[in-house]
């Protein structure tokens, strides 16, 4: 069935907002009559029937509403460093996509530095509705602006006080990041910039109590780092 975002849900006829109701006619071509899913990222979901079609404008009449209760254990959170370009936009969408919980981009010593600000925000959450209406995801993932290593692990350690935190390395005595994953512990990785992090960076995540662990290896470009720890950590969680 196919799904569309609302950022509100109510029983019986209501209309979808401009964006969703151009995906609905004029990519997706959906007629009237037929059956659709409605989901509003924060656990709701409902089955609705399109009842009228218009050149911009799309009313379905809700049916059936199911509120889902969000995770409280087992969260995986991507702290990662920003990427170039598009590199970043496919890293947002593939972490939503593989179930990441949480997406916040931090500013390490050596990150290419991005945009900041409102529009920066409206990007990434474009780009995340736009992977959770296609694999099926009913929470979206928590996403931010660009913060700090330092503001950016405060804000995370008292967010998921409990949380063990993991950052990739190519130690000998690193652990197995396989070993990290499971239902009831938060797990937040932080994934460095190209160039690394530097020492005092390292200090200051092993100080606070981060792991070293391996994924591959190999050195792995930001992105690819990001959606391996989101595929072991999310399988591992759901397994």
């Amino acid at each position: 069935m196919l799904r569309f975002y609302c950022e509100s849900i109510t029983e019986g006829e209501m209309a979808l907002d401009s964006v969703e109701a151009h995906h609905l006619i004029h990519v997706m071509r959906v007629g009237k009559g037929h059956c659709v899913e409605l989901f509003d990222g924060k656990g709701t979901v409902a089955e609705a029937t399109v009842v009228s079609l218009k050149r911009k404008d799309v009313t379905v009449n809700v049916e059936h509403i199911e509120k889902l209760s969000p995770r409280e254990t087992g969260r995986v959170i991507i702290a990662t460093s920003t990427a170039k370009g598009q590199r970043f936009d496919w890293l947002i969408s593939k972490c939503t996509e593989l179930g990441a919980d949480v997406i916040l981009p931090v500013l390490y010593e050596r990150t290419v530095k991005l945009a900041k600000g409102k529009n920066v925000i409206e990007r990434y959450t474009k780009l995340i509705i736009s992977a959770a209406k296609q694999c099926g995801l009913n929470f979206l993932p928590v996403v931010s602006e660009p913060a700090p290593l330092t503001e950016a692990l405060e804000t995370l350690r008292n967010d998921y006080p409990q949380a063990t935190m993991v950052l990739g390395s190519l130690s000998d005595d690193a652990k197995s990041i396989t070993e990290m994953a499971g239902k009831d512990k938060d797990v937040i990785a932080f994934v460095g910039p190209e160039g690394g992090m530097t020492q005092e960076e390292e200090t200051l995540l092993k100080n606070a109590g981060a792991v070293e662990v391996k994924l591959t290896g190999t050195v792995l470009r930001v992105e690819t780092a990001a959606a391996a720890f989101a595929t072991i950590l999310c399988v591992g969680r759901d397994s």
